[in-house]
């Protein structure tokens, strides 16, 4: 089969591999879609995300590891063709934090397109390629109006629902999404599902900035033009100086960070969605209030299946987010046009397999 394989930092090969033979509690899909998420780029420059936020250490990637996390395809169940969208990862069941329900923090977690827990099988299976071992419990069928493209983002409306959830919006907050890249971009959507009255969205570029606008964003605010501190000034303002009870940040940026804990009402949470920034400084005045610092980057698989409630019903919308779409054997150059957004105006970018 075709595969876009991870042969080293900066080095991503579409080659022919062997088709995976799926154990017994598994089954092999037919992958028509897997979406580029910002992960992935990191992988492509050589660091591990998934090791370093949800265990804490640096650790180096696998040899010959198959990309994607995202995916969306056809599998063989009870003797016919299923169209699913496909829950990644399965965590031991047995740790202590699989005990206590935070199996999204399981240290022996296996992970489609991560590199973690196939170190057993001498292969790195992942969505960017023909065909992909899932385990039969991660599958989970698709309503006929859901395409596979707007399946990809069940991945990452997992993750938002956790940050959201973990934030704990109500009914009538308001928050602030730094960075509006796909991720921001359904944090916002499932916040507003969920009850939140507005949402203020900061960014660096045009796509990302009339796309939040589309999606339900109250305000877009250019990054190019105001400062992080400038950004707190205006969602203060809009909030009559309150804050908002809420600041999800997917930058990871230092400034960005820091003038997030302005923007804070008390008892508020400044999610940080790609880790808290090297440096970032929590003074008594921005914790006062019982403000919250914390981090969110996993979903539980209740999560998954809330995205695809959410989906299907039309309450969260992603066809806007979906800016382009390159066949498997221009791997490469999705991730070419993935990384350098601000020219290219991508925001989700997506292969097709087949």
């Amino acid at each position: 089969m075709l595969a876009a394989v991870l042969k080293g930092p900066g080095n991503l090969s579409v080659e022919r591999v062997p088709i995976p033979e799926p154990a017994a509690d598994e089954v092999l899909c037919e992958v028509t879609a897997c979406g580029i998420c910002g992960s992935d780029l990191r992988y492509l420059a050589g660091e591990n995300p998934w090791a370093k936020h949800t265990l804490g250490v640096e650790k180096p990637n696998p040899p010959d590891m198959i990309l994607g996390h995202e995916v969306a395809g056809v599998v063989e169940m009870d003797g016919r063709r299923v169209r699913a969208g496909m829950l990644a990862f399965r965590t031991c069941g047995r740790c202590s934090e699989c005990r206590r329900g935070a199996m999204h923090l399981c240290r022996n977690t296996a992970h489609l397109g991560h590199g973690a827990g196939w170190e057993d099988r001498g292969f790195n299976p992942g969505g960017m390629a023909e065909f992909m071992p899932i385990w039969r419990d991660n599958v989970h069928p698709l309503p006929d109006h859901v395409s596979f493209d707007q399946a990809t983002s069940l991945d990452g409306l997992g993750v938002a629902v956790h940050a959201v959830n973990r934030a704990g919006i109500r009914p009538g907050d308001r928050i602030a999404v730094l960075g509006a890249g796909p991720i921001g971009l359904l944090v916002m959507q499932v916040a507003l599902a969920d009850g939140a009255t507005g949402a203020i969205v900061s960014d660096l570029y045009d796509a990302a900035l009339a796309c939040a606008l589309e999606l339900g964003a109250e305000a877009a605010i250019d990054g190019r033009e105001a400062s992080p501190d400038a950004v707190a000034a205006e969602v203060l303002a809009r909030t009559g100086g309150r804050g908002v009870a809420a600041v999800f940040d997917s930058t990871g940026e230092i400034a960005v960070q820091q003038a997030a804990l302005e923007m804070l009402a008390p008892g508020a949470t400044l999610m940080l969605m790609a880790g808290a920034a090297e440096g970032l400084t929590l003074s008594t005045r921005a914790m006062a209030g019982e403000r919250l610092v914390t981090t969110s980057s996993n979903n539980l698989p209740g999560e998954f299946e809330r995205g695809l409630e959410l989906l299907a019903s039309g309450r969260v919308r992603v066809e806007p987010m979906i800016t382009h779409t390159f066949d498997l054997a221009d791997a490469p150059r999705a991730f070419a046009v993935a990384a350098d957004k601000h020219r290219t105006g991508a925001i989700k970018v997506i292969i097709r397999p087949s």
